[in-house]
């Protein structure tokens, strides 16, 4: 049985990233829509929406939520018109840009920086369960919050286990379930609370010099909440009929479900502020403290399916993209390898606290990487990849670059990554230059970097080492 779960998530890696004949094609935009809403959709959302909630008023807070994120994602999600058209996913079109052994470092770089957003989900587990308990008069012990937040590590891994099948049957369960809660978060907020108690809500930010300096971090916050999507974001495009309802699917889907549930937070932690004096995201505490025992009951098997879900969902993903670049590495020990990371992060147990920190250095790899391949794809490469040389097939080594490595797409997100962090310092929350931090720093890093590959590519040694491929043109 193991071995046919191997074989089938190793055709996924192998042969899955293929392209996908046209008749093979499997989505529609509404089914594209709503596989798209179940990727970006998690409770961890609620977290987004509180902290958000410390930096902005309500208003501003719901502008720059939906408005932030579709912006962001109506740009960078441009390239996954590629993923439509020619049925890959981006990271194919990667190995142009970073070579074959620069996109295997990415990958890794990439889960190191993206899969905490794992213990996140784990602790918001935790937390739910510890504080259902205490409604119930059950005190748990100390050692208790470790445990729950591992259960929901192994769990999730256990069903990615047991390969996409399992997978597929949760994910039907997870997202109307996420939906039902924060459409029931919503209207309980809003009802527990004079409604201009929410509506007209504004944080304490006297400790910012600038008044700005809060709204900008809020901005700065969507921007890589969003952006962080985009190592995923070609693999259900790549299954869509027509190119504009890829696109189209994954702006809404991302950038308005998503957006919606970090309203929700919101929402919530400013009712729990006004009732009980502490800004709290947890939905099973809300539920019970605005309304009664058993809507949390009830929250309790929504919390619990959602994160067991979600992890579940990110297992397969990541171990897919790790199996795709380590072909000779069992997916089994791959998820393994990653609940291990994220059950330190679990024993650490701190993610949250330095979450918006945590936002901004994903951001710091993210946005140069979506900047490259943005410009590769519209202005470099325009739109024609060598896709025998892409997949490594033998004797075919255009993407080779110098060992494996482009070493021009590399040093472009060291770039990028320096211009995020000469800007802003998302550990001290230091502003260095205040005039670019108005761009944000991952409005900045995506620009700048986006610009220095398109120079560096009208440079005649460096544009000759950058398109070797273009005698070798497949698609």
């Amino acid at each position: 049985m193991a071995q046919d779960v191997n074989k089938q998530v190793e055709k996924e890696a192998l042969f899955g990233i293929a392209p996908v004949l046209k008749k093979e094609k499997l989505y529609g935009f509404l089914d594209a829509v709503l596989v798209l809403s179940g990727y970006c959709i998690a409770t961890w959302s609620y977290t987004q929406g509180s902290y958000l909630a410390t930096l902005v008023g309500f208003k501003q807070l719901l502008i720059g939520a939906f408005l932030g994120a579709i912006l962001m994602l109506a740009i960078y999600q441009l390239p996954v018109i590629l993923s439509v058209r020619y049925g890959i996913d981006i990271w194919i079109w990667l190995k142009a840009v970073f070579g074959h052994k620069g996109t295997a470092i990415m990958t890794v770089v990439i889960i190191i920086i993206n899969y905490p957003w794992y213990a996140v989900c784990a602790d918001l587990f935790a937390s739910s369960m510890g504080n259902l308990a205490a409604l119930f008069g059950v005190t748990l012990p100390d050692f208790m919050p470790l445990v729950l937040r591992l259960l929901c590590v192994a769990i999730g891994t256990a069903i990615a286990y047991k390969g996409i099948g399992a997978i597929t049957h949760t994910t039907r369960i997870l997202v109307p379930l996420l939906l039902a809660l924060g459409v029931l978060v919503v209207i309980v907020g809003f009802t527990s609370v004079p409604f201009d108690v929410i509506w007209n809500y504004k944080p304490d930010t006297s400790q910012y010099t600038d008044s700005i300096i809060p709204y900008i971090i809020s901005i700065e916050a969507n921007f890589a909440f969003v952006i962080t999507l985009v190592g995923g974001m070609g693999e259900v495009p790549r299954l869509t009929k027509k190119e504009n309802a890829g696109f189209w699917a994954g702006v809404i889907g991302q950038g308005i479900s998503g957006s919606f549930f970090v309203v929700v937070g919101a929402v919530m932690a400013i009712a729990m502020q006004y009732v009980t004096g502490e800004m709290i995201d947890d939905p099973t505490l809300m539920l019970a403290t605005l309304s009664v025992p058993a809507l949390a009951l009830s929250s309790l098997l929504l919390v619990a399916f959602a994160n067991i879900g979600t992890q579940a969902v990110g297992s397969y993903i990541y171990g897919v993209m790790l199996k795709s670049s380590f072909k000779k590495a069992d997916y089994r020990v791959l998820i393994m390898i990653l609940a291990a990371y994220v059950a330190v992060l679990c024993v650490w147990g701190k993610i949250v606290d330095y979450f918006g920190s945590f936002l901004t250095i994903s951001a710091c790899i993210y946005a140069p990487l979506a900047a490259l391949l943005f410009v590769d794809f519209f202005f470099v490469r325009k739109q024609k990849l060598a896709l025998r040389s892409a997949f490594g097939l033998k004797g075919y080594n255009a993407y080779n670059y110098t060992h494996g490595i482009n070493w021009v797409g590399m040093l472009c997100v060291a770039a990028g990554v320096a211009m995020s962090l000469l800007v802003y310092n998302p550990v001290t929350g230091e502003v260095h230059n205040m005039l670019l931090f108005r761009l944000t720093p991952t409005g900045f890093s995506f620009l700048g970097t986006g610009l220095l590959y398109l120079v560096l590519s009208y440079i005649p040694p460096i544009r000759k080492y950058l398109l070797r491929d273009r005698e070798e043109i497949t698609v």
